[in-house]
């Protein structure tokens, strides 16, 4: 018994190679178990077929999956899924939330990338918050995003640093897009990127609410705001908790001044900016009158009772004020008990809040209590009521002084 393999030979016009070339000659190798050898292609033949578009286009999924080997950066499972819907229903709404995923710029940008090549006709919203730091080839990336794709109403960038140059692509691309709602609050953005901001956003005709809360807005900016509140026709909410509005005549004076004449403003929020000042209580009573401003929010300030006795006549004079929020303010007996009154009085002032911290005078707790009765629609927020007679309050330093002289005095002689 021989341990050489019988080769059969078929005919030599035959395409396919039934045998290995070298197996004759090679007694056994590890190839002796192939069946068949297919011809090699042709090189040129393959060059032809793609010329000629005989092979199929990659699908976004794969283009995406091709994109991120590539780059070297691992795919998310959100955006596989987010793609293979948008291939396979292009007039689904859709949502790319990468909220709190902590993707590196590359990912958000082979993911933006991919929409691009998608183009889902009806991606609405864009979350994007809780990233690491956008640069400035994401920002273009994002821009490109928003201008090609019209569809996109609600952009939040919350939590992510945005420097001057980034603001300033961010707000060419916002003024020419379909964003109406932007949420850009925690974003370190400064007093020139607030300014190129809202200069830039006068050109937008469908933007309706703006948060840029806990950011450094200033002098600059305060005075964009108000060209942008005298010129846009189209803006709801004005979201600015948490900046540095507190200069009066170059920057809360003119911010204000600019929302008079504004017919769309709805809510305007100026809690924590460190607003005082007898120029400012002017201004609140000139202009918050001649617009349409329905929600009021100025917690968390410096308003004393100088302050307070514009507002009093604001809430008498206004038509269109419906909710007026002053919590975290001095507020005095007086003054509180001026402000229940007129908001009473006033048939469109829905709700006032005096701060869920704040306790008022017994006087004040019985005229709430009236207006509760007398209009139930009406809503009073505060902490409790003061008793008729309160502990005394504990000066510490009295207690400290008084101790002293005791101290100091001489000792008595033993008698």
């Amino acid at each position: 018994m021989t341990s050489k393999l019988e080769v059969f030979v078929e005919h030599a016009f035959d395409p396919k190679l039934q045998v290995c070339p070298y197996r004759v000659g090679s007694q056994s190798s590890v190839v002796d178990d192939a069946e068949e050898f297919a011809a090699l292609e042709d090189p040129a033949r393959r060059l032809e077929s793609t010329e000629s578009g005989d092979e199929k286009a990659p699908t976004i999924l794969e283009w995406y999956r091709l994109q991120s080997n590539t780059y070297g950066a691992t795919t998310f499972r959100i955006v596989e899924e987010l793609l293979e819907l948008v291939e396979q229903y292009q007039s689904v709404a859709v949502e790319l939330d990468l909220n709190r995923c902590g993707y590196t710029n590359l990912h958000i940008q082979i993911a933006l990338d991919a929409l691009l090549q998608a183009r889902p006709e009806c991606l609405t919203r864009l979350d994007l918050c809780r990233n690491r730091l956008l640069n400035v080839s994401l920002v273009r990336c994002l821009g490109n995003v928003l201008m090609e794709l019209q569809s996109v109403v609600h952009l939040s960038l919350s939590f992510n640093m945005l420097d001057d140059e980034c603001v300033a692509i961010l707000g060419d691309a916002l003024s020419n897009s379909g964003v109406r709602m932007l949420e850009a609050a925690h974003c370190q953005i400064t007093d020139r990127g607030g300014s190129l901001l809202f200069s830039t956003l006068i050109y937008s005709d469908c933007v309706q609410m703006i948060d840029l809360s806990w950011n450094h807005l200033g002098t600059a900016s305060g005075q964009a705001i108000g060209r942008f509140l005298s010129t846009q026709k189209t803006l709801k909410e004005l979201i600015l908790t948490g900046n540095h509005l507190y200069q009066e005549l170059q920057c809360i004076v003119p911010l204000l001044l600019g929302s008079a004449g504004n017919e769309t403003l709805e809510m305007l929020d100026l809690s924590w900016n460190g607003l005082r000042g007898e120029e400012l209580g002017r201004v609140i009573l000139k202009a918050i009158p001649q617009s349409k401003i329905k929600r009021l929010k100025l917690e968390c300030n410096m308003l004393s009772s100088l302050e307070m006795s514009f507002i009093v006549k604001l809430m008498n004079k206004s038509e269109t004020l419906e909710e007026l929020w002053l919590g975290s303010n001095v507020l005095e007996d007086n003054v509180t008990f001026d402000l229940v009154r007129s908001f009473m009085r006033n048939p469109t002032l829905q709700l006032l809040s005096m701060g869920v911290f704040h306790f008022i005078p017994q006087t004040v707790a019985k005229l709430c209590r009236i207006c509760k009765r007398k209009y139930p629609s009406k809503q009073i927020i505060y902490q409790g009521v003061l008793r008729a007679n309160p502990a005394r309050p504990v000066d510490v330093q009295e207690m400290l002084l008084e101790r002293s002289r005791f101290l100091a005095q001489k000792p008595k002689k033993a008698k």
